[in-house]
């Protein structure tokens, strides 16, 4: 990473050679770091921004390109890395350039994003109580992984706000420039971490609906694909600097070190990260199209499996701001958007993730919900101790309607059962996940209840 501060020259250097220097000029030209003073009292008198009135001159200083770019190279060789911004900080100052700031927006996403998501958790976790008739398994457990990694990237946005992500490096103290550095170090591991595991959980998700052999190996390869993912680009990050701590000591000109091409790192793992999700999201939906029901019913279950399509949303999004990467000078304004598109990608996943779940919630809560019901007696959910249907070689059972239907009353439904094949070898623990897809069920002529099932997925 490079700092070059683009120095505009100032008026105060006038006051060392012209004259009748007045106080004030003599004044500013004690804000400038000894090294940069003695660049502007060489290169300024040999510009031609020497004639004219004060405030001609000053245009002239402030605009003359070719000087700038003198002052810039002397700056460069002969100051450290944060006196060049102290240097340049003065001068926008004199220059009357606009001061920056925009850390409230990490924070406010930050907050608001992390409150809603843990909202969103917390309801998916109490949907696994007795009330819900919904058993906990890995993949909620997995989320929950998912979450506390989670966590840290959203206390960070509140630390990185208050230390000045958002504002231009040269306003901010030494200090807080290397705060902002550290914390967005650390937030960058536990992104990598938090959102390999809610991959991950979603696969776990799957293996539990699927039972096809052949399809439960693919799910593994992707599973594979992800800890691969996960664990190599937390490596990456942690490592990207020799020593560690260059990662965010690299504006002290006295520290040395090196680091990798972060640019190219961030790319690549944007990228990786966007195709695992296509995967996620493509993998399953070679069964689903295989349900023999109506077609509205089936795009409303390919739908609730395809949530995860606005995180790869937010990822594509958020491949914007990783353009800045590529050469910043000034990293706690560059860095700002790319932060909270980040935290914002992790809590959409998480939320996105969790809203199947929410469903048996509301069931037990009475809720009507995608032609759900609370009626136990039917089999009526994720979960649920009612008749249900067994699971074809698909996961997705299903029997032949008979001619026999009764209409539906309040938020009862046809179902499609999407069973729990890690308990259904169990008779007391078959439970059925899915999304409510008829409005009446249909029954043989000996009353047995042949009617699909699509309940909540999580």
């Amino acid at each position: 990473m490079k700092f070059l501060p683009s120095t505009l020259t100032v008026l105060a250097v006038l006051a060392g050679h012209a004259a009748a220097a007045s106080s004030s000029f003599t004044a500013v030209l004690a804000e400038y770091p000894p090294c940069a003073e003695a660049c502007l009292i060489e290169l300024v008198p040999a510009s031609s921004c020497m004639t004219g009135t004060e405030q001609e001159q000053l245009a002239c200083l402030c605009t003359n390109t070719a000087l700038q770019a003198n002052i810039t190279t002397c700056v460069r060789a002969g100051c450290t890395t944060y006196e060049g911004l102290q240097t340049k900080n003065v001068t926008y100052n004199l220059c009357g350039v606009e001061v920056r700031n925009d850390s409230a927006t990490p924070l406010l996403v930050g907050v608001i994003g992390g409150a809603v998501a843990l909202l969103a958790f917390i309801m998916r976790m109490c949907s696994g109580l007795p009330a819900s008739g919904r058993v906990l398994g890995w993949d909620d457990w997995t989320m929950a992984v998912t979450v506390a990694l989670a966590v840290p990237p959203t206390v960070f946005s509140v630390l990185l706000s208050k230390n000045g992500l958002g504002k231009d490096m040269w306003t901010l103290p030494l200090k807080n420039i290397e705060n902002v550095l550290f914390y967005y170090y650390l937030g960058e591991i536990f992104y990598f971490a938090s959102l390999s595991f809610n991959k991950i959980s979603l696969l776990l998700f799957i293996l539990r609906v699927f039972p096809d052999k052949a399809f439960r190996k693919m799910v593994f390869v992707v599973i594979g694909l992800c800890v691969g993912y996960g664990f190599g680009f937390v490596l990456a990050t942690a490592f990207q600097c020799s020593p560690v701590n260059h990662s965010w000591l690299q504006v002290d000109s006295a520290h040395l070190g090196t680091c990798n091409n972060i640019n190219l790192q961030g790319w690549m793992s944007a990228i990786c990260n966007i195709v695992i999700d296509l995967i996620i999201i493509v993998l399953p939906l070679k069964n689903l199209l295989g349900l023999q029901i109506k077609l509205k019913k089936k795009i409303m279950i390919m739908f609730m499996f395809s949530l995860g399509i606005f995180v790869t949303i937010v990822s594509v999004i958020r491949l914007r701001s990783l353009i800045l990467f590529a050469s910043t000078e000034n990293p706690t304004w560059d860095y700002n958007e790319a932060a909270w598109w980040s935290t914002i990608e992790l809590h959409v996943g998480i939320i996105c993730a969790c809203l199947p779940s929410l469903r048996s919630l509301f069931v037990s809560l009475g809720v009507k919900i995608l032609g759900s019901s609370n009626d136990k007696s039917r089999g009526t959910g994720y979960g649920t101790n009612g008749s249900h249907m067994g699971a074809s070689r698909s996961g997705l059972g299903a029997e032949k309607q008979a001619a026999q239907s009764n209409p539906k009353r309040g938020d009862e439904g046809d179902f499609i059962p999407l069973v729990d094949v890690n308990d259904s070898k169990k008779a007391s623990k078959q439970f059925d996940f899915g999304v409510a897809v008829e409005e009446t069920d249909s029954y043989e002529s000996d009353g047995k209840n042949t009617g699909y099932h699509a309940t909540a997925y999580r």
